[in-house]
């Protein structure tokens, strides 16, 4: 039964990404503490991974999470993030906002009524700022990946070339305190680092379950960081290499 239990859950995850304990609980129609033994056989086969309050696919293609799937895992954390971030943006400000699910928590919480110019690759943060009146929103042009609802590649990198920014505000999957930020996709890459070439302050939106990991590509240098922005308080070896490096921290 065990056997069958987490094969189910396999196929659940897969379809779905991330779920949480209580959500697979319900699907299984079983005990929490249930779920949680057979995620944890599972993360220890390298089958999935675990996740604060549930667990995630790992498959050929798990990096290419849709953005409901992201904007799921630690939502309450990125709802905070998001709340503190848009207290940075003022009047009259020129932003650029990445594809992150970070960033469009942080849309939903600027104001409606303020001026200003928003640039980002992101199609469902595009949508989100529609009904701002006074916001200006730009889009780069490049290829279309649906897996992400936003656009990406050279195209859109040399069209962020040709603008300005006063805050960026970058999202990735891992950042580490020797080797910085990095990313588990490949195609994010050129837009994320011509956001950050053209922008005065970059502001790092990450939640502490990204806090001493690291990912395939590299992106960024902690040196090139301004602001890192998360929702608990620093291991203590990423808060003395923030201190190293100049980088602000804003904790709620």
């Amino acid at each position: 039964m065990q056997e069958d239990r987490k094969s189910e859950i396999i196929r659940l995850l897969s379809t779905r990404g991330y779920m949480t304990v209580e959500e697979l609980a319900e699907q299984l129609y079983v005990s929490g503490p249930t779920v949680r033994r057979c995620l944890q056989t599972l993360a220890e086969e390298g089958r999935i991974k675990r996740i604060h309050g549930g667990a995630s696919y790992i498959g050929r293609d798990s990096y290419e999470w849709t953005l409901d799937m992201r904007s799921r895992v630690n939502s309450r954390e990125k709802r905070v993030i998001g709340k503190l971030a848009a207290e940075l943006v003022g009047e009259g400000n020129h932003v650029f906002l990445d594809a992150g699910s970070t960033c469009h928590f942080l849309a939903k919480e600027l104001d409606p009524s303020m001026k200003m110019t928003v640039l980002t690759n992101s199609i469902p943060t595009i949508m989100e700022l529609s009904g701002h009146k006074n916001c200006q929103i730009e889009s780069p042009c490049g290829q279309y990946y649906p897996s992400h609802t936003s656009f990406f590649g050279e195209e859109s990198a040399a069209f962020i070339r040709t603008r300005h920014a006063d805050f960026y505000f970058a999202t990735s999957t891992a950042i580490d305190s020797r080797t910085g930020v990095s990313a588990r996709s490949l195609v994010e890459v050129s837009v994320k680092q011509a956001m950050r070439a053209c922008a005065d302050c970059m502001v790092l939106l990450m939640d502490h379950t990204k806090m001493e990991t690291t990912d395939y590509y590299h992106l960024f240098d902690l040196s090139q960081v301004d602001i890192l922005i998360t929702d608990a308080p620093l291991p203590d070896s990423m808060r003395e290499a923030c201190e190293r490096n100049d980088v602000e921290v804003i904790l709620p």
